[in-house]
């Protein structure tokens, strides 16, 4: 069974494109109603956070809301030019069933998608992500769409079941504050249903219990249960003095398939991603290497040549 799986691999690999090798990312978001987002802090602040990780090397925003300079719904070839997105919203997306379809296709292709609150919480329709994002078979959703949001207690990090999961890699510290507005404290905003889908992976939830990060089924996809805008913006907000932008840069890394810096699909470990590394992933297989685990379940599966393919699609 081994050699007729590893031959339908090989056969599989013809049709992989070559990827690129720059680590790029966009933030594609309903973020507020503006005119120019390339200049609203509502858009430019997350920008400026996970470029401040020096993670990524490119973070482009497209405004999704199709108002001023918003292009609307990005198409996949525009999607397809980074390794990963994140997304989120505090305003309607143009078209949340075209929004919806055209990640879950970005994710099918290889791209990498982070989601955020308000997009992954609001109980509004044209804030969340519907269409094909919503198909169960397709694993894009790890936290409860519709499952609305806690608000007004300062929480921060609790309970992360690993450590070492490369998502936490160099998080000392996140605290989602509450601020103080004309009408008393707010802010602080969370996810209120506290569980996830099946076959969701925990990364870690807030002193409360509601969810801080999860990975959906599809490794492919994180979800972040705060909003990315900064303290810097709005007080009731994520405190900027703490790791919030590493936690973005960290999710977009690990749902593009690179963690750490490093990069997943080159097993063999040459600093190049090229069809050299399916043979060194199938070596990987054949000895139950760790190289062969490519969708970090810590386990050596069939199922990793299907995560090597999303992985070395995607690129580094």
């Amino acid at each position: 069974m081994k050699n007729v799986f590893l031959g339908c691999a090989a056969a599989a690999l013809g049709a992989i494109a070559l990827p690129a090798t720059a680590q790029t990312a966009a933030i594609v978001a309903a973020s507020t109603n503006t005119a120019n987002a390339q200049t609203e802090p509502r858009f430019t602040d997350p920008r400026d956070k996970i470029m401040a990780t020096g993670l990524f090397t490119q973070v482009d925003i497209i405004n999704a809301t199709g108002i001023g300079d918003g292009t609307g719904t990005p198409s996949l070839a525009t999607l397809m030019q980074y390794d990963a997105v994140i997304v989120w919203s505090n305003a309607s997306f143009v078209d949340s069933v075209e929004m919806g379809d055209v990640l879950a296709d970005y994710v099918d292709a290889g791209g990498g998608v982070v989601v955020a609150l308000f997009a992954n919480t609001t109980t509004s329709v044209n804030r969340n992500l519907a269409g094909r994002w919503q198909d169960a078979m397709g694993g894009y959703i790890a936290i409860p769409q519709g499952g609305g949001f806690t608000t007004n207690t300062t929480v921060s990090i609790g309970e992360v079941p690993d450590p070492n999961h490369p998502i936490m890699n160099g998080v000392e510290i996140f605290v989602n504050d509450v601020g103080i507005g004309t009408n008393g404290p707010f802010g602080a905003w969370r996810p209120t249903n506290p569980t996830l889908t099946a076959g969701s992976t925990l990364v870690a939830r807030y002193t409360d219990g509601k969810t801080l990060i999860a990975v959906a089924p599809n490794p492919r996809v994180v979800e972040l249960g705060f909003h990315p805008v900064s303290s810097a913006v709005n007080d009731g907000y994520w405190n900027e003095t703490t790791d919030g932008g590493l936690i973005m840069a960290n999710a977009l890394l690990f749902a593009a398939g690179l963690t750490g810096g490093e990069c997943l699909p080159d097993v063999n470990g040459d600093g190049m991603v090229t069809p050299a590394d399916f043979s060194a992933w199938v070596a990987a297989f054949n000895s139950n290497a760790p190289e062969c685990d490519q969708n970090q379940d810590g386990m050596c599966t069939p199922a990793d040549f299907s995560a090597w393919v999303a992985n070395y699609n995607a690129g580094c």
